[in-house]
């Protein structure tokens, strides 16, 4: 939990909703350009852990990002992926979710499935969020309580209702695993890898797809701007025991993710909840 003792006071803050709004929205295009410029080229990676790869345009947007939101606003914090977490943030009101590149695999591969996050965070609730796929050109963008946008169009979650014919993000092969879900998955759901999570996730807020499952933790950057985009195209987004996420906390981390249209929930979490309860007993 946060250790602030008072929800942030608006009316004493210098900057308000809209001034901030502005502010992501312009970074974010900017950090995606700077991608651009790295992006299909020479661009040297390596791996900060196995398997978990870094590149020199993730340390190129994470600077930039850092650099220009925190000099535009003193007093708030700040939480990325490619910098040093630093327990400060904890005391703060609003805080920067950021992660530079989500899905640098992808990038790294000449792909489109990647992009920007950005998120302000208030009193562990994203209030602004922007997500760019600049390969996709696609711009994502929600303010709490005023929609979402996808390229400054207004976008709504698909609706869908039924399990069956439901278009899911992630790996098709994880999802027709017996030891995985004793609650099997239908045959016919198509399923689709991504490997940005924060994409899988606005795809949804556009109505591209319908649901998205997994059960691998992900941290605050992940999903900050994505769960805010989504709730405001009117989805859902939660753990896989069904709370909502709560953000910057001292472990900055989600054990699992699920995320779908109100109408998907029920018949989603049929086949969850016995996976999860399953994982438990087997590490009993």
């Amino acid at each position: 939990m946060s250790t602030s003792s008072e929800p942030f006071d608006e009316e004493t803050c210098p900057w308000d909703r809209a001034d901030d709004a502005k502010l992501v929205r312009s970074v974010t295009e900017e950090a995606g350009r700077i991608a651009l410029s790295y992006f299909a080229r020479d661009c040297h990676a390596w791996d900060k852990s196995p398997n978990n790869p870094v590149s020199e345009a993730d340390m190129a947007v994470d600077e930039f990002l850092r650099t220009t939101l925190m000099q535009n606003r003193t007093g708030y914090g700040w939480l990325s992926e490619e910098t040093e977490d630093h327990p400060e943030r904890l005391r703060c009101g609003r805080l920067w979710v950021v992660d530079p590149i989500d899905g640098t695999r992808s990038f790294l591969e000449n792909g489109e499935d990647w992009g920007i996050s950005v998120a302000l965070v208030q009193d562990q609730k994203p209030i602004l969020a922007a997500f760019y796929a600049p390969v996709k050109d696609a711009f994502y963008f929600a303010e709490q309580g005023r929609g979402a946008t996808k390229n400054g169009l207004n976008i709504n979650v698909s609706g869908q209702s039924d399990l069956t014919v439901a278009r899911m993000m992630g790996d098709p092969g994880a999802f027709k695993s017996e030891k995985i879900w004793p609650e099997p998955w239908p045959k016919t759901m198509h399923t689709e890898q991504a490997n940005s999570i924060a994409l899988r996730i606005c795809q949804i807020a556009d109505g591209q797809f319908d649901c998205c499952v997994t059960l691998r933790p992900k941290n605050d950057w992940d999903v900050a701007a994505a769960d805010l985009i989504l709730a405001e195209a009117g989805g859902q987004l939660t753990t896989g025991t069904g709370r909502s996420l709560l953000f910057n906390r001292k472990r900055p981390l989600h054990d699992h993710i699920v995320a779908s249209t109100p109408e998907l929930r029920s018949a989603i979490m049929d086949r969850v909840e016995p996976a999860l309860a399953a994982w438990r007993h087997v590490a009993a």
